[in-house]
């Protein structure tokens, strides 16, 4: 009977030990919308606001930003807060560095959405390795109770390996607001 329990023990120190080994690797995203999409939202047909955001990935962390190690040996990476409210937040950026006045309730019109994917690789470009990583989100515009438009943007952000997964992230936020402002169907409904 002791040895089973020893043998259980030693079980579940390794295994203690070996999550503490590959932890994931904590970042700090600290995301500033520092663009110019050139898109003039001050004259918006009605008020808006970006509503809240949810994480579709199935994933019991959602700060991970991938659990891929990209050969460092980590469990993957994880920002400060939620990856869902730094898509959301950044997508206000986008709103308001454009002009835009956003309110937080009775909104004419209000774009939500949720995070459904997010996949980080190191690719060779040009003799150069780039960390890639690619967040998918789902957006919906909905004026009053029904959904204007809708569409899933993707936002692939590549950097150099050595600026790391923060700059990633934000190169990814970066793109998921240009591929929304310059959707021309979203600005019809909005402008």
């Amino acid at each position: 009977m002791k040895i089973r329990q020893l043998l259980v023990l030693g079980t579940a120190l390794v295994s203690l030990s070996t999550a503490s080994l590959f932890a994931a690797e904590e970042v700090s995203v600290q995301y500033k919308y520092e663009g110019d999409h050139g898109i003039d939202f001050s004259a918006m047909r009605g008020s808006f606001s970006v509503g809240t955001f949810t994480d579709d990935r199935g994933i019991e962390n959602g700060k991970l930003i991938t659990d891929s190690d990209l050969g460092s040996g980590n469990g993957g990476y994880v920002a400060e807060e939620e990856l869902s409210v730094l898509v959301q937040d950044a997508l206000a950026q986008g709103f308001t560095s454009g002009g835009a006045e956003l309110v937080t309730a009775d909104a004419d019109m209000s774009l939500s959405g949720s995070v459904l994917s997010t996949e980080a690789q190191i690719i060779e470009r040009d003799g150069a390795q780039l960390l890639q990583l690619t967040i998918r989100a789902s957006v919906q515009l909905r004026t009053g109770s029904r959904t204007a438009w809708q569409t899933t943007l993707f936002g692939r952000g590549r950097v150099a390996v050595d600026e790391g997964m923060a700059v990633a992230v934000r190169a990814s936020l970066d793109r998921i607001i240009r591929e929304l402002v310059l959707d021309d169907y979203f600005l019809q409904e909005v402008l």
